[in-house]
């Protein structure tokens, strides 16, 4: 978990949210990652759809 624990670390730090407590760090990351994680495949998926519904 060590390169998507520094993507969510980056994340925080850049975004300006407060750390998570130790105790809830495990939880706050797998939380994060997967919100990031859907953003950017919802964003290749719009353009995936695009770019083969302006090819026709």
């Amino acid at each position: 978990m060590g390169l998507i624990q520094g993507i969510v670390d980056g994340f925080i730090i850049t975004v300006g949210i407060t750390p998570p407590t130790p105790e809830k760090k495990r939880g706050a990351t797998i939380f994060i990652a997967t919100g990031l994680i859907g953003t950017v495949g919802g964003v290749i998926a719009l353009f995936i759809f695009l770019v083969t519904r302006g090819l026709h």
